[in-house]
């Protein structure tokens, strides 16, 4: 997994230098269906369905685009208590992903797109017991496991204004801890306001 999340930082770093031009960067909120951390089917052991993202294009040459994001799922956090002991799980998301976009059209105010990519999860879990008695006694126990999966969906960007567009992407994870997806943000328009940044007076 190391191995993996090297070669996408490389990846990640050098996209800028090849024939390339970051034109959009941003982000939004999404949902998803979400995973059982370990594929264990518990209430105490699912993920986040709610999640935070950034995310930025790279237009190499109509109509490829190059999609690079990180995705923050909001914590689950599951609670149970009774008269001698209280337990809290939290498990916890992190998403980095580089895609690519296929426009299907490229018009002014609307382009639709497929896309593929390839993700890598990283999971978290973390279970403190308390038990009361004559000496109340505090358990931890932290687990992580990690997954790299398949992207595979569609989107679209809508121009709001000659700076910002809307975002719109359903996508479907193949992986371990395969799952459907659905986010929502708004991207700015690197390009055009490099091109019509006004002059110092």
């Amino acid at each position: 997994m190391k191995r993996s999340l090297l070669i996408f930082l490389v990846v990640f770093l050098t996209l800028p230098a090849v024939n390339a031009q970051f034109t959009k960067i941003g982000g939004g909120v999404g949902f998803t269906t979400g995973y059982h951390f370990h594929g264990m089917n518990y209430d105490y052991n699912k993920s986040g369905m709610f999640n935070l993202y950034i995310n930025g294009i790279y237009e190499l040459k109509l109509p490829i685009h190059i999609a690079p994001s990180i995705t923050f799922f909001i914590p689950h956090v599951w609670k149970f208590s009774d008269i001698n002991s209280s337990e809290k799980v939290t498990v916890t998301t992190l998403m980095a992903d580089i895609n690519g976009h296929f426009v299907f059209n490229s018009l002014d105010r609307f382009e639709l797109y497929g896309l593929a990519g390839i993700d890598i999860l990283l999971a978290w879990k973390k279970d403190v017991t308390k038990m009361g008695g004559t000496v109340p006694v505090t358990q931890t126990y932290k687990e992580s496991d990690n997954a790299l999966g398949l992207n595979l969906g569609v989107g679209t960007y809508m121009k709001l204004t000659n700076q910002v567009d809307l975002n719109f992407e359903a996508k479907y994870l193949i992986s371990h801890y395969h799952q459907f997806m659905i986010n929502a943000g708004v991207l700015v328009n690197l390009q055009y306001i490099i091109k019509h940044k006004k002059e110092p007076i």
